[in-house]
């Protein structure tokens, strides 16, 4: 097998087309967000009662189109490694947070090892310049080369290297002030392959991460449309995730505010104004109260509205660099928002937005498809974008289906069924039903006001033929990929993936204690 992939990619450079022709292609991957909190999508209920105001997105969404349906996983590392793989649990063996198969040396599979067709490696067959810039939890400590991507910009670092930077230590009398995951507020930024040679990026507690992270990916982009090259960028951003914030170290999670920005309708632009952080007692002490100038409140629905603004950087970006046109723009989301995050209820954990925007490609559809995908399409998509003939599944297995002959009109349909997991917990849908985590099954045929209370079968005599054809379909699917310890053909061994010191660990339950709690009070235990 691993004969075959290699001359697979071998062969590839006789099917290359030169690189004026390929499209550009950017994903941007939100955080803990469900497709509900995004007004196009209809809902009649969203976290906090509070709508975010969301004008580029609409207008992406309607101008080129967003997907009624699309599933990630549950949680954040199973998703991401079904996107860099285009692959379910049974061949990359992440299951669920903290659950990997053992390879055969005893170690926890690293998804290169286990699906070595990644993001990146597409990227480089393809004669791509590649970048990944945000948010890792696809990697076993600092394996992130084995992905392929020309460069990379973490934050924060990859664990191995996490809290080694003098830069955040400067000027700080109790260390365990800065928490080494900040992302957000004095972030830590690791640079991979990066023209800079210092592999640190020193930053203050007024520097924003998700700003820091769109400086170096327009610094990217400009440096690939001076060397002629199409360009490949994965944002997987953190906007989303709660998180403790630096400006407010007391609060243990929740989602730190963001730089105030503003919308004015007339010229169709943003404004951001200048944030700043300045201590109001002993500098720099875990008793430091802080004064905040210019940032938001600390909810959810800021970080949505920032990640319109940051997709209205990218748009008005492009259109500059006159790249607009022959860039395909994809936005999506990582699991569902935290509360939803883990639920296997229903669709609740899985069900994500996903908006494509591509305005130089010809008959496109528009406006909301009301069709079903899961994030493993992802990886067959860049490829037939990029121009990459894939192996046959007879070579190597990919479990997505690419979403471009649908989104070109070459296809009226696209799959018959998806599916995601939480663990040893199996979900699968058909356009018309579906049978959640838990063991129910719902009848999909018609979305609810609030996305989310379709009807519960409890007579399956009542079923449609096509209900009937789907329900043997997702239960084939069920027994295809059930993992070893149900009854599946899968082998799977549980083990933590990285050694974890004890604060760590306890830091961990914490978090996973409110994320169960918060799952028990909707009777979701």
């Amino acid at each position: 097998m691993k004969v075959r992939y290699i001359l697979f990619l071998c062969m590839v450079c006789v099917f290359r087309i030169r690189a004026a022709e390929k499209p550009n292609i950017i994903l941007l991957m939100a955080d803990d967000i469900s497709a509900r909190e995004f007004s196009f999508y209809g809902s009649d209920s969203c976290t906090g009662g509070e709508w975010a105001q969301t004008p580029v997105l609409d207008r992406l969404a309607h101008e080129g189109c967003f997907l009624n349906t699309v599933w990630a996983s549950t949680v954040c590392m199973p998703t991401r490694a079904m996107l860099m793989s285009g692959r379910y649990a049974h061949l990359t063996k992440w299951w669920y947070n903290g659950e990997m198969g053992r390879n055969e040396k005893n170690g926890n599979y690293a998804v290169p090892e286990s699906s070595p067709l990644t993001l990146g490696q597409l990227a480089k067959q393809a004669g791509y310049r590649s970048i990944w810039v945000g948010k890792t939890h696809v990697t076993t400590g600092d394996n992130h080369a084995q992905f392929g991507f020309d460069e990379s910009v973490f934050s924060p670092g990859e664990r191995k290297v996490r809290g080694t930077s003098p830069e955040h230590f400067q000027n700080v009398k109790d260390p365990s002030f800065w928490n080494h995951d900040s992302f957000y507020w004095w972030p830590e930024m690791q640079l991979v392959n990066h023209p800079d040679e210092e592999p640190w990026v020193k930053t203050g507690i007024s520097d924003f991460g998700p700003d820091l992270e769109m400086e170096y990916i327009f610094d990217f982009i400009e440096r690939s449309k001076e060397e002629e090259q199409p360009f490949f960028v994965y944002h997987a951003s953190h906007l989303g995730h709660n998180a403790i914030d630096m400006a407010d170290p007391e609060f243990e999670l929740t989602w730190p505010g963001t730089p105030v920005i503003t919308w004015d309708a007339d010229t169709q632009s943003y404004s951001r104004a200048v944030p700043k952080i300045t201590p109001n007692g002993p500098v720099n002490t875990v008793t430091t109260t802080y004064r905040k100038e210019n940032i938001t409140p600390n909810k959810l629905k800021h970080h949505v509205e920032y990640l319109d603004y940051q997709v209205w950087q990218y748009i008005t970006k492009l259109e500059a660099m006159g790249e607009l046109e022959n860039t395909v723009f994809f936005f999506f989301s990582d699991n569902g928002t935290y509360g939803w995050k883990a639920s296997v209820l229903r669709q609740r954990g899985v069900h994500v937005p996903m908006v494509i925007y591509a305005p130089g490609q010809p008959k496109r559809v528009t406006g909301a498809q009301d069709i079903i995908s899961d994030l493993t399409d992802i990886l067959p998509t860049v490829a037939e974008i990029m121009g990459l003939p894939l192996p046959t599944q007879e070579e190597y297995e990919l479990n997505g289906k690419s979403l471009w002959p649908y989104l070109t009109q070459q296809q009226t349909t696209h799959r018959d069924w998806i599916y995601a997991y939480r663990g040893n917990k199996q979900m699968v849908r058909g356009q018309e039903l579906m049978r959640d985590g838990k063991g129910n099954w719902w009848d999909t045929r018609t979305i609810p006001p609030d996305l989310d209370a379709f009807p519960v079968i409890t007579d399956f005599e009542t079923l449609s033929t096509k209900q009937q054809r789907e329900k043997e379909l997702i239960e084939q699917a069920l027994r295809r990929f059930a993992r070893e310890d149900i009854g599946g053909p899968n082998s799977f061994h549980a083990t933590p993936s990285i050694k974890l010191s004890e604060k760590q660990i306890e830091k961990m339950r914490k978090n996973e204690a409110s994320l169960e709690a918060s799952l028990k009070a909707s009777g979701e235990s």
